[in-house]
């Protein structure tokens, strides 16, 4: 065989080496890179027509080291012809990494928030009025759509005039005191700080001092339930003056009777800010019959006055306004009894005290 007959040949053996190389190549990165496509209801992989295994996805970015030790997300399964589905029990979040597992194939996806996306926002907060007593108990916090509940607290702040945290201020609850539609968020002022006599209160003090100036921070790190976080922090700022250690008396409260057929608004004026949470399910109108009256209620002037919308007008006659015991103001001080008061045998003993207001629509 003359030289140059070996040149080719060579030739022709690097040229099929090369080719092997590169097929085997692309079948590695084949395996290594499943075919799949994603949004938030679920994932589509393409089947191996070869081989066949289970699909896992984890949260987060996970080092294939490290997923012994992580649990995969709860969610079906489901085998169709040609591809794997795979349905989370609970949604993909937006920017939010996630890692997938086929075989012995590792990789990591993410979806990215839309532009239109609506970010989360604080759009009202309770109690709204600037200047609060001292012994404030709680706070209510409404969102502009659903949160999350993991570590909610957590992003929750009240800083006094110097910028400093305060420290124990509120009550961390394992599992958030969120509203059915998961935007009003309750946020407890520390109860042990604000009751007089108890230890943390005696040890720490109140939370808030009269005359003093704070602000409640909602950081942006809080994330709504499609895992995307707030635009920037929420801050709102008010004073505190002495302590409201008086008990909340519907004989004081001055009643704006509606007009005989018409829907125009009953207004019960109250004097002071009444507790958000408490109060407006806690409020029933009946009329001579006992029948309810349907409408709906609504807080205005800083949640002190009481403002009652009936779904069909008026009719002549007398009527009554009935109060659970439960209505709060805004240190916790309730139609029977003081927040700072014990409870004694003798009030569990006590017959329970109907609160009414009666009024005539002529």
């Amino acid at each position: 065989m003359n030289k140059k007959v070996l040149f080719i040949s060579n030739v022709k053996n690097f040229i099929l080496f090369v080719i092997i190389v590169f097929f085997s190549i692309l079948e590695m990165y084949a395996q290594k890179s499943p075919e799949f496509t994603f949004n938030k209801e679920f994932i589509t992989i393409k089947k191996d027509a070869k081989t066949s295994g289970n699909l896992y996805v984890y949260r987060g970015e996970i080092p294939k080291e490290e997923l012994s030790n992580v649990n995969p997300i709860l969610g079906k399964l489901i085998q169709e012809k040609t591809v794997l589905r795979f349905i989370p029990l609970i949604p993909f979040g937006w920017n939010q990494k996630y890692t997938l597992v086929y075989r012995d194939a590792i990789e990591y996806f993410e979806l990215d928030t839309p532009e239109e996306y609506k970010h989360l926002s604080v759009k009202s907060i309770y109690p709204s009025a600037k200047i609060l007593p001292s012994n404030l108990l709680k706070w209510y916090i409404q969102f502009s759509h659903p949160i999350s509940e993991t570590y909610v607290y957590d992003h929750i702040r009240f800083i006094n005039a110097t910028g400093d945290t305060i420290s124990n201020a509120t009550l961390s609850l394992e599992n958030a005191l969120i509203s059915d539609n998961g935007k009003l968020l309750t946020v407890w002022i520390e109860p042990g700080r604000q009751k007089r006599d108890l230890i943390p209160n005696t040890l720490l003090g109140p939370v808030f001092e009269n005359g003093k100036t704070y602000k409640l921070v909602v950081l942006k790190k809080l994330k709504d339930a499609n895992g995307i976080s707030m635009q920037q922090d929420f801050i709102h700022s008010f004073r505190v003056t002495i302590a409201d250690r008086v008990k909340p008396d519907i004989k004081s409260w001055k009643i704006q009777f509606p007009k005989v057929n018409s829907k125009s608004r009953l207004l019960i004026s109250c004097y002071e800010s009444l507790d958000y949470g408490s109060t407006l399910n806690s409020v029933t109108i009946i009329n001579a019959k006992e029948e309810k009256i349907d409408g709906n209620w609504q807080y205005t002037d800083h949640e002190s006055t009481l403002s009652f919308t009936p779904l069909h007008p008026w009719k002549k006659g007398n009527y009554k306004i009935l109060f659970d015991t439960h209505i709060e103001d805004l240190a916790g001080n309730n139609l029977d009894r003081l927040f700072d008061s014990e409870i004694g045998l003798s009030d569990m003993k006590q017959l329970p005290i109907e609160y009414k207001l009666e009024f005539n629509v002529k």
